[in-house]
């Protein structure tokens, strides 16, 4: 049950807080921002006439703030807020009162702001930082982080054992009678070729098994149901490309670079120019960051910011986002990927001839024909191709490396730069872009921010569902600490 709000009785203590300082960080933030949204936000997730009194939403919710500020786990949150004056003043209770216990701080995370609209967490920040005026620019920042999942990447036939064995112990543990019931776990050992393929078998067998016996199941016997039902549905599984963990089904291995991979997820970020987080969207690790373009332009000018310009790396500039950003008539700052410069990468040695229209090898010898590649309405780069007599390219004396041996052509292809991309090309160009793209790595410094100071360099808790909820906040705390400062730089200095 929800009351409106807490009285707090004056108490004797109370004298003990003229010991925190004026210039400390949290006094400034209780003065600056409102924390007073999170009861509405809130309020549908609990019981309006029943149930026992709850603790007030706003209290827990700023235990959530201290704990991403300072980065401590639940429990030390609590332990640390017990006896450091700061924190209980900030949380607006007296000193000799006692705190929630740090079990109530993961039922408030994930089946309150959880069962809520966690994204309205953000947008209230973003709200009051535009009614503050802090906000002035319209132009937003793109880029995607990463953060490791708190759990090891497994093989598939790991996945499928561990799954099986974690939905066992559910039902047993909840139900001992019914262990007779279910399917003996197969013995089957690394080395068969088959092994994985007889698990996926056994873990289908076992979720269908539970679902009959316990119709109704609720609880962890649930979520273990849903884990399996999810990886036996997993096409990728087998390939070593889809599900990596029995533990975090949601987390997936993907490439930073071309010799650095992580097992995880991805935080999509837009960011103003004032260094305020403006949206964000978190996916599985594998996902590609310039389709989640479109997300972070809806959800920023959702969330009160009008924009005329983007500025991103190479990642956001496919044709689609290009093509939405001209529509709304949004300047993209974005550089496209060498490829469309170029056309990728060509054999050296090759010319075209323009007059003649025909194509040079190394050793002399001029295309004999040509042909356009691609659909005019595919909206694509489309590709003139021009082809060389094979029976000479069979006894050229520069063949290898150049023809391979038994083909039936010899091919080179020139890009022909679709018009969608000849503007930007152009723009990418002038000393405007060459300019503003320089305010791109500014968000770097934020992600490193988010990873160094607030614990996302690993997630903290498993599952997609969990990292959106950690992400949120986190972004809610970063933006909370700019707002201190630029309300700071505001403030005419004393002379």
């Amino acid at each position: 049950m929800l009351h409106a709000g807490r009285q707090l009785t004056t108490s004797f203590h109370a004298e003990l807080y003229n010991l925190v300082p004026e210039e400390h960080l949290l006094r400034k933030i209780h003065c600056i921002v409102d924390f007073s949204f999170i009861h509405e936000l809130v309020e549908n997730s609990y019981c309006k006439y029943y149930g026992r009194p709850a603790n007030e939403p706003e209290l827990l919710f700023r235990l959530l703030f201290l704990q991403i500020l300072y980065n401590l786990s639940d429990e030390r949150i609590v332990q640390e807020a017990q006896v450091n004056l700061a924190y209980k003043w900030f949380l607006g209770i007296n000193p000799e009162d006692p705190l929630p216990d740090a079990s109530q701080l993961s039922r408030f995370r994930n089946h309150r702001l959880g069962a809520s609209q966690v994204e309205d967490v953000l947008k209230q920040v973003v709200s009051q930082c535009v009614e503050k005026g802090l906000i002035k620019s319209k132009t937003i920042i793109l880029d995607a982080t990463h953060t490791q999942a708190g759990s090891q990447k497994q093989r598939p036939l790991d996945v499928l054992r561990d799954a099986a064995k974690r939905l066992l112990r559910a039902v047993v543990k909840r139900h001992p009678k019914l262990e007779k019931k279910l399917p003996a776990l197969p013995r089957v050992k690394s080395e068969q070729e088959d092994a994985a393929q007889i698990m996926l078998h056994y873990l289908a067998k076992l979720g269908e098994t539970v679902e009959e016996l316990l119709p109704d199941h609720e609880g962890a016997i649930s979520d273990k149901v849903q884990i399996a039902k999810q990886i036996v549905a997993d096409e990728r599984l087998l390939s070593h490309k889809g599900i990596l963990s029995a533990i975090d089904p949601d987390a997936r291995f993907a490439w930073k670079s071309q010799t650095k991979s992580f097992f995880g997820y991805k935080e999509h970020l837009a960011m103003s120019e004032e260094e305020i987080i403006t949206a964000v969207v978190v996916t599985p690790g594998s996902n590609d960051d310039g389709k989640q373009l479109p997300l972070l332009l809806s959800q920023t000018r959702a969330n009160g910011i009008t924009v005329t310009e983007i500025i991103a790396d190479t990642a956001y500039s496919g044709k689609d986002n290009l093509a939405e950003m001209k529509e709304e008539s949004i300047q993209p700052v974005v550089p496209l990927n060498p490829v469309v410069h170029h056309g990728g990468e060509r054999q050296g040695g090759f010319e075209y001839n323009k007059d003649a229209d025909f194509v040079i090898c190394p050793a002399g010898q001029h295309s004999t024909r040509k042909a356009m590649q691609g659909s005019k309405q595919s909206g694509k780069s489309r590709s003139l191709v021009f082809y060389f007599d094979v029976e000479k390219c069979k006894t050229c004396p520069l063949s290898e490396g150049c023809y391979k041996p038994n083909s039936k052509s010899k091919t080179y292809s020139i890009r022909i730069i679709a018009e969608h991309f000849k503007e930007q090309i152009e723009f990418e160009l002038s000393d405007t872009f060459k300019e503003r793209i320089k305010r791109r790595p500014i968000i770097e410094h934020k992600n490193a921010e988010m990873k160094r100071f607030h614990g996302m360099a690993t997630a903290k808790y498993r599952g997609l569902f969990r990292m959106r909820i950690q992400t949120y906040l986190t972004a809610f705390v970063v933006n909370v600490k700019r707002m201190v400062k630029l309300v700071e730089q505001k403030q005419p200095a004393l002379g």
